[in-house]
């Protein structure tokens, strides 16, 4: 399979792009200057398309590649891919559910309580010195304050133009952010980009997908 032209749209696991390397002739399309020239000179080569939840396959994208038989992309999200056009020209789409379920629970629990217990507030309360200077707030018990509506918080690790923040929740102080590492374990993120090896070369050879979507 080393002849078979793979796109990769995005930074995201250097473990993924190793192994791409082993098995395909890999195409990283961050460092190229000239995409439109690039994308002419290629595009009868690149047959896949690994994307992620920032960058993926859009139309434009999608397109410019005659050739292109699969997108396969190292998330469970689809937003970034479109997925009619995909539909439209007979083209397979894979994700990678599931093997990121647990990790992605373990930051929610951990934003609902950061979130309640004011955990960053507390970190900076100690590191400013203040505790020095008395004791911090007291805070409030996930079931009656939600029962008795005095809660109001958030805590947010997806966003719609990422990296890009809203400024507004950057001031308020009940509200926890994060940077999309819902999945962000060594081990989750292997076997994500396992499933997308798998995806891809099942694909190639003929074989059931793992995981399809379209």
């Amino acid at each position: 399979m080393e002849s078979i032209g793979v796109l990769v749209t995005y930074p995201k696991s250097t473990y993924l792009e190793q192994e791409l390397e082993k098995r395909f002739n890999l195409f990283k399309f961050w460092t190229v200057s000239d995409r439109t020239q690039f994308l002419k000179d290629h595009r009868d080569i690149i047959r896949a398309v690994v994307g992620n939840s920032i960058v993926g396959a859009d139309a434009a994208l999608i397109e410019s590649l005659p050739k292109l038989e699969i997108v396969a992309t190292c998330s469970v999200g689809l937003d970034k891919i479109d997925l009619p056009k995909c539909i439209e020209k007979g083209i397979r789409v894979t994700n990678t559910p599931d093997v990121l379920t647990d990790e992605v629970a373990d930051l929610a629990i951990g934003l609902i309580l950061a979130v309640l217990r004011k955990l960053c507030d507390c970190d900076g309360h100690v590191r400013s010195g203040k505790w020095k200077e008395g004791e911090y707030q007291l805070t409030t018990k996930l079931v009656s304050a939600l029962v008795e509506g005095r809660l109001g918080g958030a805590g947010l690790d997806v966003f719609e133009h990422e990296p890009e923040v809203p400024k507004e929740l950057l001031c308020i102080e009940n509200v926890v952010l994060t940077p999309h590492v819902g999945s962000g374990t060594m081990e989750t993120r292997k076997a994500m980009s396992d499933l997308v090896l798998g995806n891809l070369e099942a694909h190639f050879l003929n074989k059931p997908l793992l995981t399809p979507v379209v």
